[in-house]
C-alpha cells in the first residue's frame, strides 16, 4: 500500500467513529470541491462554507480531509516530500489554497493543461508533518517523522563527508603547489641561498609530501617546533620565491 493509501485508511478508520451531520457535510463539501466543474455548482448547498472566517476549526479540518480523500496525495517520504490535491476548477483550487494559507501553510497553485486540472501543492517536510496531524493520521505522522529523522541524519553525514573530501582535495592541491615550488628552487640552483628555516621547512614537505600541515607540525619538536600557521607562512614564502625565479 502506498503512503497516501495508509493515510486514507487511517482517516477512514477515524471517520467510522464520527457520525455527526456537520462532519459528514463538511467532508462531502471537501470532496465536491475537487470534482466541481464550476464553483457556482456548490453555492446552493454549501454557500456557508465559502465564508472561511465563519468556519470552526473542526469544519476546516474536515473539509481538508474531504479534499484529501477525494484527490489528495502525500508522496512516500522515502522518495520525496510533497503534498498535493487536484481540482477541476480554478476557483475551487484557489479556495483550498486560501484555506491552507489561513493555517500557515505556504501552498502553490499550478495548472496541468494536459490533464485539465489545477493542483495545490507544497514540499516543506515540516508542513507535511503538520498536514498529517490535521488529518489526524497519527500513525502515518510518526512513520513520516521517523523517516525524516533518518534522512536528515544521512544528509548530515553526506554533507560532512563532502566537506572532508573538499578539504582533503584542497590540502593535496596545496601540497602539489608547494612541492613544485621547492622543485623549481632546487632546479634553478637557489636552494642553498635559502635561510635555514626555509630549508628545514622545504625538507619537511618533501619528506611528508601527502601530509597535512597539522600532521607535519606534529612531527616537529624542540627548537625546531613549528606551528601549523608557521608552516603555512614559510611554505607561502617558498612559493613566492619560486614564482620570482
Amino acid at each position: 500500500m502506498s503512503f497516501s493509501g495508509e493515510v486514507r485508511e487511517e482517516i477512514l478508520e477515524y471517520y467510522s467513529k464520527r457520525k455527526e451531520p456537520y462532519i459528514i457535510k463538511a467532508e462531502r463539501f471537501g470532496e465536491y470541491l475537487t470534482e466541481a466543474q464550476y464553483k457556482n455548482d456548490l453555492l446552493e448547498d454549501f454557500s456557508d462554507y465559502f465564508e472561511i472566517s465563519n468556519l470552526t476549526e473542526e469544519e476546516i479540518k474536515t473539509v481538508i480531509k474531504g479534499v484529501f480523500l477525494a484527490s489528495g496525495c502525500i508522496v512516500d517520504p522515502n522518495n520525496d516530500y510533497r503534498f498535493e490535491a487536484s481540482f477541476k476548477n480554478k476557483s475551487c483550487a484557489e479556495y483550498f489554497l486560501d484555506l491552507l494559507s489561513l493555517l500557515d501553510f505556504t501552498p502553490k497553485l499550478v495548472k496541468r493543461p494536459k490533464a485539465g486540472i489545477y493542483v495545490v501543492y507544497f514540499k516543506e517536510s515540516e508542513q507535511i508533518s503538520y498536514m498529517l496531524s490535521l488529518l489526524e493520521s497519527n500513525r502515518c505522522m510518526l512513520k513520516f517523522e521517523e523517516i525524516r529523522v533518518i534522512k536528515d541524519v544521512n544528509n548530515s553525514k553526506n554533507r560532512m563527508n563532502n566537506c572532508e573530501l573538499a578539504n582533503m582535495t584542497k590540502a593535496i592541491n596545496s601540497a602539489l603547489i608547494q612541492l613544485e615550488a621547492i622543485k623549481k628552487i632546487r632546479s634553478k640552483g637557489k636552494f642553498s641561498t635559502l635561510s635555514e628555516k626555509l630549508k628545514y621547512t622545504a625538507s619537511l614537505r618533501e619528506e611528508y609530501p601527502t601530509a597535512t600541515l597539522e600532521e607535519i607540525s606534529s612531527k616537529t619538536e624542540g627548537k625546531n617546533k613549528i606551528s601549523k600557521s608557521g608552516l603555512k607562512h614559510r611554505l607561502d614564502k617558498l612559493i613566492q620565491i619560486a614564482n620570482e625565479l
